[in-house]
C-alpha cells in the first residue's frame, strides 16, 4: 500500500499479521544484494529514476540471474539502460561465489568515482585468461568430438562443422563455434559450457547469433542439482530453466539410434512462486521446442507453465474478490450471517493460502465498509445518506484509516462527488486540517497496515498509482 508523505518511521509497513498468511510465522523473503555494496543505487536511463540496488535486485534469484544477462547484453550492444548513479558509467551484475548474493560492478574505474568496485586486473581480462586457458583442455576437446559424432549420426542434421568459422553478415564479426550445424535450413551452433564460461562471452555469443539468425545452444559435460557454478545457473534461468548434458552414455544412444540424444535438466513450477525438485530425462533433441527469437532451447517450457499458474491464480483470486463483495454488502447492512457462507468464503481464502477470522465480525468492519462506500459512492454500512458523510466519520472517528479510505476516493474518482457533496465546505476544511497533521507528522493519521493483504486482495485498485487529489 501507498504511504502518506511525513509520515514517521513507526508507520512502516510492518510484519504480517497472523491471520494474513496461511502459515503463521511466515515472513518474505530478504534481498538478495550484499549488504553495504559500493554502488547504493543506480539510474535507469529509460524512467530518469534512481534506484536503490536491493530493489532492482530484488529477492528471486531466477530474477536476478536473468538481469544479469540483460545488463551484459545491453552492454554489449552499447545500449546500457543501468549506470552508476554517481559517476554515470555503466553497472554490470557480479555475485559473491560464497553467499550467491549479488553488487553492482562498474564496466570501467577510473578514479572519477567514489564507489570502488573492481580488483587490480578487470573482470573481463580474467574471465579471456580463464575462458582461454580451458577450451585447450582434454575435456573441453572431447565434448567437441562427441558433439560432432551425435550431429553426424543424426541425417536431419547436416554441414557439421568443429570450430569453423562464422562471420556475421551484418556486423562482420567473427565466431567460432565449437560445432556448427544446420537443421531445416537453420544453423545451430553449439557451445560447450565450461565451468569459465563467463556471463560477458555468454551475453556476447547469445546476441551474435541472434542478429545472424541462428540459435546458440550451450551443452553442459555435468549439471549437479546442488552446488552448481554461478555461471551454469547464468545459462540454465535463461534458458527457460531448461539445461542440457552430453556423457559417454547420451553419445552412445545417439550413434546406435541415429538421432541426436541429450541428457535433459529442467524445472517445473507448482506454483507461480515456487518450483520442485529439478526432472531429468533423456531427450531427442527433436522433442525441444527451438525459439531462435529469445534464443532458448527447451524440453520443458517452465515460464509457460508458471504463467498458466500465475493466470489460474488471478482467476482464484477474482472469484474470491466478487464472492466476498457479494458476501459483504448485505452483510454490512444487516450484521446477519447464517454461518455458512462464511465458511465457504473462508474455504476459499485457504485455497489462495490465506486465513481469515472465525467470524466477519472480526475483520477491519469500519474500513471494509469504508471502501466499498468509496468504491460505490454511497454509504455502506452507515447510515448515512451521503458519501462525504462516510469521509467525515472516517476522518474524524477512524483516523488510521483514512490513508487507504482516500486512496480509494482517488483511485474510483470521488473528488468530484465529494466537491458536489460538500455543500457547507466543512470537508474542505477538514481535508486541510489533516493534511496538515499528516505534514506534522502526526501519529494519529499513521496507517494501520495489519489489514494491507485483504485490502490489496479486495481492491487491486488502490495498487496501480494514482495521485490523491486536493478534495481528499
Amino acid at each position: 500500500m501507498h504511504q502518506a508523505s511525513g509520515l514517521p518511521t513507526s508507520a512502516q509497513k510492518p510484519a504480517p499479521a497472523p491471520w494474513r498468511q496461511f502459515q503463521e510465522g511466515e515472513t518474505p523473503q530478504a534481498s538478495l544484494a550484499v549488504e553495504s555494496p559500493e554502488i547504493e543505487e543506480v539510474l535507469d536511463l529509460l524512467t530518469g529514476e534512481h534506484l536503490h540496488a536491493a530493489a532492482l535486485i530484488g529477492d528471486d534469484y531466477a530474477r536476478a540471474i536473468q538481469l544479469r544477462l540483460q545488463l551484459r547484453s545491453d552492454i554489449y550492444a552499447e545500449n546500457a539502460r543501468y549506470r552508476c548513479s554517481i559517476c554515470g558509467v555503466p553497472v554490470y551484475l557480479v555475485s559473491r561465489c560464497d553467499t550467491r548474493r549479488f553488487f553492482f560492478r562498474h564496466l570501467l574505474e577510473d578514479g572519477r568515482c567514489s564507489a570502488h568496485t573492481r580488483g587490480a586486473f578487470s573482470q573481463d581480462e580474467i574471465d579471456a585468461r580463464k575462458y582461454n586457458g580451458a577450451k585447450e583442455s582434454e575435456a573441453h576437446r572431447q565434448m567437441k568430438m562427441w558433439v560432432a559424432q551425435c550431429l553426424e549420426a543424426d541425417p536431419r542434421f547436416s554441414n557439421v562443422r568443429v570450430e569453423a568459422t562464422w562471420r556475421g553478415a551484418l556486423t562482420g564479426k567473427l565466431r567460432r563455434p565449437d560445432v556448427r550445424a544446420t537443421l531445416d535450413s537453420k544453423d545451430v551452433a553449439f557451445e560447450i559450457q565450461l565451468s569459465t564460461t563467463h556471463l560477458n562471452v555468454i551475453a556476447e555469443r547469445r546476441l551474435f547469433y541472434l542478429r545472424e539468425g541462428g540459435l546458440l545452444f550451450w551443452i553442459f559435460r555435468t549439471f549437479d542439482a546442488d552446488g552448481r557454478r554461478l555461471t551454469h545457473d547464468d545459462v540454465f534461468f535463461n534458458n527457460n530453466q531448461n539445461a542440457f548434458v552430453v556423457t559417454k552414455k547420451t553419445v552412445d544412444l545417439s550413434c546406435g539410434s541415429g538421432g541426436f540424444h541429450l541428457d535433459c535438466i529442467w524445472a517445473k513450477p507448482t506454483s507461480p512462486t515456487e518450483s520442485s525438485a529439478l526432472q531429468r530425462k533423456l531427450v531427442s533433441f527433436h522433442e525441444l521446442t527451438l525459439d531462435f527469437e529469445k534464443q532458448q532451447a527447451f524440453y520443458f517450457d517452465f515460464e509457460g507453465r508458471r504463467k498458466a499458474l500465475e493466470n489460474a491464480k488471478l482467476e482464484q483470486t477474482a472469484a474470491l474478490r466478487s464472492a466476498f463483495e457479494a458476501f459483504w454488502l448485505p452483510y454490512a447492512e444487516s450484521r446477519q450471517d447464517d454461518g455458512g457462507a462464511w465458511r465457504a468464503l473462508r474455504t476459499k481464502f485457504r485455497a489462495l493460502g490465506l486465513s481469515v477470522p472465525a467470524y466477519p465480525s472480526q475483520l477491519p468492519v469500519s474500513l471494509l465498509n469504508a471502501l466499498y462506500s468509496a468504491k460505490y459512492g454511497r454509504p455502506v454500512g452507515w447510515a448515512f445518506r451521503t458519501l462525504v458523510q462516510v469521509a467525515h466519520q472516517v476522518a474524524e472517528t477512524h483516523r488510521r484509516e483514512l490513508l487507504h479510505f482516500r486512496q480509494a476516493l482517488a483511485a474510483f474518482d470521488r473528488g468530484p462527488q465529494l466537491v458536489e457533496e460538500d455543500r457547507s465546505g466543512k470537508w474542505q476544511k477538514r481535508v486541510e486540517a489533516y493534511k496538515a497533521a499528516i505534514k506534522k507528522g502526526s501519529l494519529e493519521y499513521a496507517p494501520d497496515t495489519a489489514h494491507d493483504t485483504l485490502v490489496e486482495l479486495l481492491f487491486p485498485e488502490l495498487g496501480t498509482g494514482f495521485a490523491v487529489t486536493n478534495h481528499v
